[in-house]
This record gives C-alpha cells, structure tokens and sequence, in this order.
C-alpha cells in the first residue's frame, strides 16, 4: 500500500495554475509522491499532468464532477488516460438522489453507462462515502445495499474512514468487509473536542490505527490518500507534513 495525498486538504491554494503548481511542490516537499486531484481549479489536463511531473508526484486518483460523470464519460475517460491515472473518483451522489432507497437506485441507473464506458476503457469507477450512507433503510444501511447491488467489476469504493467512524462503524472492520472493493481508501483521523468530531492528522486522534493498516494489508488497499477536511485555521501543509511524518515513522510506504 502506497499512501499519497488528497489534494482536497489543501483545495485552497490550488485555484488556479500558478497555485497548483506551488501546491504540487509543497506536497512532494512533504514526502507525497502520489496525489488524488480534487477540487483543483479546472485546467487543462495536458497541463495538470505537467505540472504533476514537474513537482514528481503521479495523479492515481480524482474526484470529478459527478454531471461530467454522467454526460460526457468519454471525455472524463480521455483526461485520466492523460492524466496516467485509472481511477475516477465521486466525491458523492449527488443530492437529488439521497435519502431513500429508490434514490439509491435511480443514482446507479443513472451512472451505469459511465461505468460501464470507463471499465472499456480500462478505468474503473469508485465512490468515496461520507456518513449519511449509513442511514438505514428496511434494516440495512445504504452502502450495503449499494455493494450488494453493484458490479464489482464496474464499481469501487473509497472507503473514508473518519466516515465511517461517524457512521457507526469501526473503519478495519469495514475494511474487511468490503474486501475485494476498495483499492483507495482515505486516511483521516477521528478527534473529539467536547461534544464535536473534528478531524485531525493521521495519529492524532482516536481511531485504532494499528488495526486499520493491518485490514488495509490483508485486503489489498493500494492507495491511502491522506486527507484533512478542514484545518481549523492552522495550516493544511504543515497538518500534512504531520501525518506524513506520522505514517513514516509506523513504517508505511510513500
């Protein structure tokens, strides 16, 4: 398992090319050699994949717009194959189709062609979960009946695993769970101030490590992308620069 980094953490200083650049190099300054690219201001992807070079960090994973997604999956497919990259990531359904069963449902419909274009094209699709998957429906909780009703050979997930945390689960369980499908998975730590989650730096708060990278070898995770929603006004590089450090010093690979 490679851990990389998810750009999302620092979406900020990367709105347009010249803050991309910068933010490719800090990361790679870090330690990260692999990036997931989400929420980079929308530049060519001829230029992103420069610029990647450039900084020695290879793109192994995005989030992209779920309506590109759906409307124009050959192009989406076009940009990861420039990008070097075969995993299309969605950040979530989008909103319209939350909150029931049947929303469910109508989502999957609705992106089973892009799916379906993206394994044509040696890509694969994945779908990175928060907490309100694991609301249940008739006794099961969303994302089961999304991983029972998928193709596994079509649809991947990034298990998130503060989310999974939140949503009521232990995140190595889930790990195993799912085995076979998460290839990515997000690492961000669980912390608690009063009565509030926060996240925190990989190995700053309370979510049982040692267990977790142990699901994530046995089941075959490839890529651990390190993410950090929100810093709390401190700064997202140096709470990188902390997981990073944390994540070497327990042996992981970057």
């Amino acid at each position: 398992m490679i851990v990389g980094a998810q750009g999302f953490t620092v979406r900020a200083f990367a709105q347009d090319e010249a803050g991309i650049a910068e933010t490719m190099k800090k990361l790679a300054a870090i330690g990260y050699k692999t990036l997931q690219v989400s929420a980079f201001a929308p530049i060519a992807p001829e230029r992103m994949r420069e610029l990647a070079d450039e900084a020695g960090l290879r793109i192994v994973v995005t989030h992209t717009n779920q309506d590109r997604i759906m409307n124009e999956p050959e192009a989406v497919a076009r940009e990861h194959e420039i990008y070097g990259c075969k995993n299309v990531g969605i950040g979530m359904m989008p909103q319209r189709y939350v909150g029931s069963v049947e929303g469910l449902r109508a989502f999957l419909h609705d992106f089973d062609r892009a799916a379906r274009v993206f394994r044509e094209r040696g890509l694969k699709l994945h779908y990175h979960n928060h907490c309100f998957e694991y609301q249940r429906f008739g006794g099961a909780p969303l994302i089961d009946i999304m991983a029972d009703e998928t193709d596994p050979d079509l649809w991947g997930f990034i298990l998130d695993l503060f989310w999974v945390q939140a949503g009521g689960r232990n995140p190595a369980s889930e790990l195993r769970r799912f085995e076979g499908r998460v290839d990515i998975c997000h690492f961000k730590d669980y912390a608690v101030e009063g009565w509030d989650k926060r996240f925190a730096p990989v190995m700053e708060g309370n979510l049982e490590w040692d267990e977790i990278f142990e699901a994530c070898r046995d089941t075959g995770v490839e890529y651990a992308m390190v993410e950090q929603d929100d810093a709390y006004g401190r700064d997202p590089f140096d709470e990188l620069r902390i997981s990073h450090d944390n994540l070497k010093k327990a042996g992981l690979d970057f």
